[in-house]
């Protein structure tokens, strides 16, 4: 282990004084309850590599930030010496609206970025529901959102990148332009692994026009079924919405269900879509909600901070059976998008290893996954939160050792504590 006193000699010497410094007690950097040693601010991808050259040369683990939304995402670091934060990589590097490419460095949030775009017209479809959450960030955590079905998710239009290795040299992943094909496809391989292949320094994404007119839509339902029925009706009729997403506040029995559809594209697209869309409701036992029972959804963003958060992904054609029993367990939060098939449940005040133990029963019942986003390091402690790892998990091992051969890189937080 290295002194505290000469970790922080030698970083200072890389980024300045001011940029590396000891964790304050607001834990603003902390993983699962886990202070690092050092929070070090570069300001540039050549003090990124030159950070994780030296960690690397003393076997220091770091772990990758940016706007610290997803530091719960993942299991219990192995280790955590030095917090990456990319706070002051927050540019927008190279926008060719009429290419419909932009390159922006990772630390920028998603809310300025789409604030930029809008300016000329145009859009990344990230979808953020709460907090400032960073593009690298967000990628590392491959964080889709109801939005996936109408435009893709990230792994579709990220077409390149630029990612700092383990051992500290720069390296390219994709490109600058759409059609790319040279190469593996890397960018695919980065996104989702949680900082544990290399550190996203900057992305280059497709962008698309926005959306001339956006109208959203909320039905009040008696059962999840009904709004599994609609989504699945709207997707065969083609029309023109940008997401659809199922609630319920918590006790579905009591405060019933929800169905937010957002509606997007032209103006006559739109008012021909809403039209066609209310004459199919009361097929639907749909009902179109007021301002105050609207209020009572609460979306992902929102049901974060409960004390228990599992993820759950199966065959649309299975949501609603699914939605049911999940309803079952001490009436959960729910938040699910009939169209991909994904699930959000989150508790408050339970005994996390039954309700887990009883959400992965569920699950295998239906033969989808279970993945526990938010949980306590306790239940860490005992439980991998992806499930079993998965059959081609020695493939993965494999390729985290050719990426990470020390193993500095978010040590442990991935599928098998990889």
């Amino acid at each position: 282990m290295v002194a505290q006193a000469t970790l922080l000699d030698d970083l200072r010497a890389i980024v300045g004084g001011k940029q590396a410094y000891p964790p304050d007690e607001s834990q603003a950097f902390a993983v699962d309850d886990m202070d690092p040693q050092i929070v070090v601010e570069p300001g540039s991808y050549e003090e990124v590599a030159a950070i994780m050259r030296h960690a690397n040369g003393a076997g220091l683990a770091v772990i990758p930030l940016g706007g610290g939304t997803k530091r719960h995402i993942g299991n219990l670091p192995a280790r955590y010496d030095i917090a990456l934060s990319l706070s002051r990589l927050d540019e927008v590097v190279e926008h060719e609206p009429a290419d419909l490419t932009v390159t922006c460095q990772a630390g920028i949030a998603v809310p300025e970025l789409k604030r930029r775009l809008r300016e000329h017209g145009q859009r990344v479809p990230f979808d953020v529901t709460a907090g400032q959450p960073s593009v690298g960030g967000s990628l590392a955590a491959n964080s889709n959102g109801p939005s996936r079905f109408a435009y893709g998710a990230l792994r579709d239009f990220t077409i390149g990148m630029r990612v700092v290795t383990a051992d500290g040299h720069i390296t390219r992943a994709g490109g600058k332009v759409v059609k790319n094909v040279a190469g593996y496809d890397l960018c695919k391989l980065y996104i989702g692994s949680l900082g544990t292949l290399g550190v996203i320094v900057e992305a280059t994404f497709k962008v698309m026009p926005a959306a001339r007119r956006e109208r959203a839509i909320r039905f009040r339902l008696h059962a999840p079924e009904d709004g599994c029925g609609l989504a699945v009706e709207l997707c065969r009729r083609g029309l023109a919405f940008s997401h659809v997403e199922l609630s319920s506040a918590g006790g579905g029995h009591e405060v019933g269900w929800f169905l937010e559809i957002v509606l997007a594209g032209s103006q006559g697209a739109v008012d021909r879509s809403e039209k066609e869309l209310l004459g199919l409701a009361p097929r639907f036992k749909a009902h179109l909600a007021t301002s105050d029972a609207a209020k009572e959804t609460l979306g992902a963003g929102e049901s974060i901070d409960d004390q228990l958060l599992c993820r759950l992904s199966v065959l649309p054609s299975r949501l609603a059976a699914l939605t049911r029993d999940v309803e079952r367990t001490r009436s959960p939060r729910i938040i699910a998008d009939p169209v991909s098939g994904v699930l959000s449940a989150s508790w408050q005040a339970v005994d996390e290893s039954n309700v887990v133990e009883r959400a992965r029963t569920i699950a295998a019942k239906y033969s989808a996954t279970c993945f526990v986003e938010r949980c306590s390091p306790e239940l860490k402690r005992r439980i991998d939160v992806f499930g079993d790892p998965p059959p081609a998990f020695e493939l993965m091992r494999r390729v985290k050792h050719q990426f990470d051969p020390k193993g500095i890189l978010s040590p442990g937080r991935f599928v098998g504590r990889v």
